[in-house]
């Protein structure tokens, strides 16, 4: 998740937490009468609320409508501890305008949920009624529920209320059942912003030091409408409305974070424009460099090209000349292409150091032709060679050495003095 969906998710969670408080009431337990209903095998989810009330209805001494009631259940043990208060009592309690509630429970249902491997006897305190909660071995429901009202001298510091609970155990009939040490206490009930329901207590004990402890012992929403004191009717209307409230509150998270992203693309579109401007000044800046650049190699390649194509012919007459023999001299060289090299000149001994000449140059890799002109007359050979080069012989080793305008004028001087 980006920087900006965190802060968005976050925003919205506030938000979430800033509308009316949402109180989870918990009824002291003292105001209800409790029993054990066994369920029978292959009895759906959806028929367990008629069926537990019906049993609860035989037990009851009021009519049903009189009734506050709900159970827990311990489905793989097959029953339900179901539970009811009558509504007169649970007025006198405060407990009024049920509706306002985002959940009403008895307080024993913090400890649903925990199991041990021994049947067990476990402590709860909530304001200032004591509750003891009878587990079967390895269950998640209790079975029994025995509650008394604290004094106020019962409140004053938790060693006061450890010896209350010494107190009421003497009162209880707890043969068959492992007794835990020390008590819970509740401290809050917490709806968290996925509306899951949170508890945390206060785990006291007399070998230590009081512990917090979080619960959230009410994980689906069918456990949470089962133990909720609330008439079905309104179960029903309230649990579809909190449906659609989260289906908007998500659409509304997922539409502000889709904002936020478009509005970072925005904001990085914003900043790679910019930087491509930069980048266009600075290439307007450079383009005059790169230009004289440019021209500078484009010139220092013609130069290359033309120096190579003003050597060819060295190269060639290069290729040749050491294979002329003593007697044949050169009058003129001409290169009339690329390749192609014509030489006239005379020998002194006729034709035969012509054609010697010629032979040997054909005899060469890179020779592809050689035409042979010679004509005698007077005792005075002539001839003119047509050299045909199929690839451009190897230069000389040390290059050519051409020699300067100085050096020629004193060759001709020296030659004129001789």
């Amino acid at each position: 998740m980006s920087r900006a969906s965190a802060i968005t998710s976050d925003l919205l969670d506030r938000l979430h937490r800033k509308l009316p408080d949402r109180e989870v009431h918990l009824a002291p337990d003292d105001a209800f009468f409790c029993l054990r209903v066994e369920l029978p095998e292959g009895l759906s989810r959806g028929d367990m609320p008629d069926f537990v009330g019906l049993a609860i209805e035989a037990k009851a001494p009021f009519p049903m409508e009189q009734l506050a009631h709900g159970f827990l259940v311990d489905q793989d043990k097959g029953y339900a501890f179901a539970f009811a208060a009558h509504k007169g009592r649970l007025q006198r309690l405060g407990i009024e305008n049920t509706g306002t509630y985002f959940q009403l429970f008895p307080s024993f249902v913090v400890l649903y949920g925990m199991q041990n491997a021994e049947a067990t006897v476990r402590f709860l305190v909530n304001e200032t009624t004591l509750s003891a909660l009878f587990f079967p071995a390895g269950a998640t429901a209790p079975e029994q529920l025995r509650a008394t009202s604290l004094e106020e001298g019962d409140l004053q510091g938790e060693s006061n209320l450890l010896a209350a609970r010494d107190r009421f155990l003497k009162e209880l009939d707890t043969e068959g059942y492992k007794v835990e040490d020390g008590l819970a206490e509740v401290v809050q009930a917490e709806v968290l912003p996925n509306e899951r329901i949170r508890f945390h207590l206060r785990s006291i004990a007399s070998d230590r030091d009081p512990v917090m402890v979080v619960k959230e012992p009410l994980n689906r929403e069918e456990d949470l409408w089962a133990a909720d004191l609330r008439d079905p009717a309104f179960a029903e209307k309230e649990s579809a409305a909190r449906r659609r409230s989260r289906s908007i509150w998500q659409s509304l998270r997922i539409g502000v974070g889709v904002a936020a992203l478009l509005l970072l693309f925005q904001l990085l579109t914003l900043g790679l424009s910019g930087y491509n401007l930069i980048l266009e000044n600075r290439i307007t800046e450079l383009e005059p460099q790169a230009t004289r650049v440019e021209n500078k190699l484009t010139l220092a390649s013609r130069l290359t090209q033309s120096t190579e194509e003003d050597l060819q012919p060295f190269v060639l007459l290069e290729a040749i000349n050491p294979l002329r023999p003593d007697s044949v001299y050169f009058d003129e060289v001409r290169s009339r292409a690329y390749n192609q090299l014509q030489v006239e000149g005379l020998s002194s001994q006729g034709v035969t150091p012509v054609n010697a000449f010629a032979d040997s140059i054909r005899q060469l890799e890179f020779v592809d032709s050689v035409e042979n002109n010679a004509q005698t007359r007077n005792n005075q050979t002539s001839f003119e060679l047509v050299i045909m080069f199929s690839a451009t012989p190897p230069a000389p080793e040390g290059g050519f050495t051409i020699p300067d305008k100085a050096e020629e004028d004193a060759e001709e001087g020296g030659e004129e003095t001789g």
